[in-house]
């Protein structure tokens, strides 16, 4: 069922939503624009993710990257303050997150594209989605957020949202790409 707002009440939210994009650091400003846009149907409990093709990932992930690197760039922030990793599982432990990173230090962009495709052509990975570690310029602060190239149920958000928390306390992201 879809709220009814008045008239009052939808101009004090876009008054309230001015009010904070005013207030957000430039790198906020181009995270929320970056993550705008309609979410993906979420699956139902007992539904599996149907799996994608190693290329369509690869290509979704590096997409997103140059997509939110362009808008850093576009803000005149440092595009290399932003690292992403594929995050998956394994049907043998479904409940925890496995990382393949875009961008490794000491290694050739082929070189770590043939490790992604050879990981995720396994029948055993399941592709979640990916997150994002941006660094803010003006807070020196870590943002972490998630990417999702399906929607996910509650356990694969929670999977996420562990992986997002490991990606917080190891912090191996950023050290591995600059």
């Amino acid at each position: 069922m879809m709220m009814q707002y008045t008239r009052a009440a939808k101009r004090n939210l876009r008054e309230g939503i001015k009010k904070m994009e005013q207030r957000m650091s430039t790198a906020a400003q181009v995270r929320r624009a970056f993550q705008l846009g309609r979410p993906p149907r979420p699956l139902a409990d007992g539904e599996v993710p149907e799996r994608l093709h190693p290329v369509a990932v690869w290509n979704r992930a590096n997409e997103a990257l140059s997509d939110l690197r362009t808008r850093m760039t576009t803000a005149k922030l440092n595009p290399r303050h932003v690292a992403a990793a594929i995050v998956f599982v394994e049907r043998v432990s479904p409940e925890q997150p496995c990382f393949l990173f875009l961008e490794e230090r000491g290694k050739t962009p082929e070189e770590v594209q043939n490790v992604a495709f050879g990981t995720l052509n396994s029948t055993d990975v399941i592709e979640l989605g990916m997150i994002f570690v941006q660094l803010d310029e003006q807070t020196q602060h870590k943002a972490i957020f998630p990417y999702l190239f399906f929607g996910l149920n509650q356990r694969g958000m929670a999977v996420l949202r562990r992986a997002a928390a490991e990606e917080f306390t190891a912090g191996e992201l950023l050290k591995n790409v600059n």
